[in-house]
């Protein structure tokens, strides 16, 4: 029997999963798949008092306790005020209707706000420091933009495309996916922001694939010898859904095309730690929100093409939930079980 380059690559990467579960100083984690029982697919999250909110695209809000059990009064209470956008921002959960913005307060208390604070993009992460965000254009490339909170002053890299900013050992870790075509993830690991490029025109700071217009670096899409930082690039025809770190090692949960798997950072590579499913599971974009020790991705996936991803809202969404050595699947179309 005949196979693909793609289907011997896959059965090559299951066994090597296989053979390394428990290796010495390596976590194993135990993964729950649980059905989500949402209405249709999701558009944003957030997270507020141990509940993960979902805006589902029929602009109607999905509110999950800690057991994933839907809280129809809070959902009742929150959906009277026909919601159409969900964000976060400096801790701060927000829903917007058609004319008005409002906050969520404790005990989820509704009360509008007059929005004055800039936006800026796709926000990534934050520390006393900095205000990470980022921006895409597919294909066409992508940045992710340091906010100095003290100075004002903003820094920024070549990222196709930042779906996640985390803090590793020191480092501010850029995890980037691209769904063009066969699919492919990076990720830029960054020491001092400040030696990154500093943009001074405002312009700029909304630019996504900003160094295009400047001839010096136009030719640059990953990575060049300013900012001391590292950048590799992950496995072939692979995107990650979610990076996070478990005891001292950096993991990331990777879909190809044929299986989804946890792979650990080694070096200026990602191996292949543990296998998840012997199927993948289809993306186009993810959206990352951390808490404390708790880490959330949604995942989405768009009808036509992977460009549209970028434009568009998910015809097929989940959620990923990492607590420590735990790792819950959440999808519509999955049976509860739980599996190492």
């Amino acid at each position: 029997m005949r196979y693909s380059l793609a289907t011997l690559i896959s059965i090559l990467l299951f066994n090597a999963c296989r053979n390394k579960n428990g290796i010495s100083g390596q976590s194993t984690f135990i993964i729950r798949q649980i059905q989500l029982k949402s209405d249709t697919t999701i558009s944003a999250i957030a997270y507020f008092e141990n509940m993960v909110i979902c805006l589902q695209n029929n602009n109607k809000l999905l509110i999950l306790d800690t057991a994933y059990n839907r809280e129809h009064t809070l959902e009742n209470k929150l959906n009277g005020y026909k919601p159409n956008y969900l964000f976060t921002l400096h801790d701060t959960v927000f829903i917007t209707t058609k004319s008005k913005t409002y906050f969520i307060g404790s005990k989820f208390r509704i009360t509008e706000y007059k929005l004055n604070n800039r936006l800026y993009a796709n926000g990534l992460y934050k520390d006393s420091l900095y205000y990470v965000y980022g921006c895409c254009v597919g294909e066409f490339g992508g940045a992710v933009f340091f906010l100095n909170k003290k100075t004002n002053r903003t820094y920024s890299y070549f990222a196709t495309c930042a779906t996640q900013v985390l803090k590793f050992k020191g480092r501010y870790v850029v995890c980037n996916n691209l769904a063009h075509l066969e699919r492919s993830m990076s990720y830029l690991f960054v020491r001092e922001p400040t030696k990154l490029y500093e943009l001074t025109d405002e312009k700029l700071k909304h630019f996504c694939n900003w160094y295009a217009k400047v001839d010096s670096l136009k030719y640059y899409w990953g990575h060049s010898a300013v900012g001391d930082t590292k950048f590799y690039r992950g496995s072939p025809r692979s995107m990650s859904l979610i990076t996070f770190q478990a005891n001292d090692s950096l993991y990331s949960l990777v879909c190809n095309d044929s299986t989804t798997y946890i792979a650990v950072h080694k070096n200026d590579t990602t191996l292949c730690r543990q296998m998840v499913f012997d199927k993948t599971i289809e993306f186009h974009q993810a959206q990352v929100v951390s808490v404390g020790h708790k880490q959330i991705c949604l995942y989405n996936l768009t009808g036509g093409s992977p460009f549209a991803a970028y434009l568009t809202r998910g015809h097929s969404s989940g959620l990923v939930v990492i607590d420590g050595n735990r790792i819950d699947i959440l999808d519509r179309s999955f049976p509860a079980k739980t599996f190492y």
